[in-house]
């Protein structure tokens, strides 16, 4: 009887380690983060390489995607993690505007990696307008430049747009037109003289551009900022004079807190690890732009627009960072 106690225990521990091996060897990661030649898609990239390094039997790929999009790869589990923004979390769940009835299940916060400028509406110095009243005024056939219709400063945009009273089918009727497309290849049509400004944030693909060609920011106004806050949960942040070479001026802009963003399914040791890996590796988040410069573990369970994973409460717990 002994003997096959024994053997049994054997057998099922055999089970058990077999299963966890499959498991460990098996689990794919998919991170989504943003166009490529941005912040998010290098981030995404570095994160992906060190957490395999970090967590044994994980491997992941990396997928170009945007804020808005990926809130929806995470929730039908096509990304496990991603990128994205604390506004467009909390619409996801509640099903509103632009998820107007996704009502997500699956969706929990990592982890708030910093607040960053959005929608920056950049053009070139030569083009004929201050701000963006006069390019309505004028009817100027503006030939404009976002980033995808998945992205967060696509929808921006457009928010911005009709603040003005403008639409995509008024810049269409006054010879112009609007583009979806890559940070890189935006900044390419810039430079060659076949786009006139783009609307994103500050990201390299951008900077490296204003080496070579002079741009300018056309402001938004005070009271646009302050509707597009209160309507839609964005943030107002201050760009410091001289932070880039169109900062000629302390300037208030739009801000977007960033989140990493998880699919619920995935095991709390995993989210657990991953969110120990950027709290103790801080750098590896600081390096992605300005934005993110300032990120602190202290501070990363803080304004994430909704639950955080159970995997990240543990960690935040058990370091102090968060009480309840």
């Amino acid at each position: 009887m002994r003997k096959f106690f024994v053997s049994a225990t054997l057998s099922v521990i055999l089970v058990l380690s077999l299963a966890f091996s499959v498991f460990a060897e098996d689990y794919k990661l998919v991170v989504a983060g943003g166009p490529q030649g941005g912040a998010w898609y290098g981030l995404a990239g570095a994160l992906g390489k060190e957490i395999e390094a970090a967590i044994p039997g994980v491997r992941t790929s990396v997928i170009p995607g945007g804020g808005v999009g990926n809130i929806v790869l995470v929730e039908k589990g096509e990304a496990k993690l991603a990128t994205t923004v604390s506004h467009l979390y909390n619409s996801g769940v509640k099903g509103t505007a632009p998820y107007t009835g996704l009502n997500a299940k699956h969706l929990l916060a990592l982890a708030n990696i910093g607040t960053s400028d959005t929608c920056l509406f950049l053009v070139k110095k030569n083009f004929p307008a201050n701000n963006i009243q006069e390019i309505k005024d004028k009817k100027l056939p503006i030939k404009l430049i976002t980033t995808s219709k998945a992205s967060t400063p696509a929808l921006g945009t457009l928010r911005i747009l009709s603040e003005y009273g403008i639409t995509p089918e008024d810049i269409v009727a006054w010879g112009g037109n609007i583009s979806y497309m890559n940070y890189a290849d935006a900044a390419q049509l810039i430079s060659d003289g076949h786009a006139d400004g783009i609307v994103a944030p500050v990201v390299p693909a951008l900077v490296e551009l204003s080496k070579t060609t002079p741009l300018k920011l056309l402001p938004l106004q005070t009271g646009v900022i302050d509707k597009l806050v209160s309507k839609y949960g964005y943030s107002k942040i201050v760009m410091k004079k001289g932070s880039y070479t169109w900062i000629t001026k302390d300037l208030p802009v739009l801000g977007e807190p960033n989140i990493l963003l998880i699919h619920s399914s995935v095991p709390e040791d995993i989210a657990y690890k991953i969110t120990k890996l950027i709290c103790e590796k801080p750098e590896l988040i600081r390096a992605w732009g300005n934005h993110h410069a300032s990120f602190k573990a202290q501070t990363a369970s803080n304004n994430v627009g909704g639950e955080l994973h159970p995997g990240a409460i543990k960690y935040y717990k058990e370091k102090g960072y968060l009480k309840k």
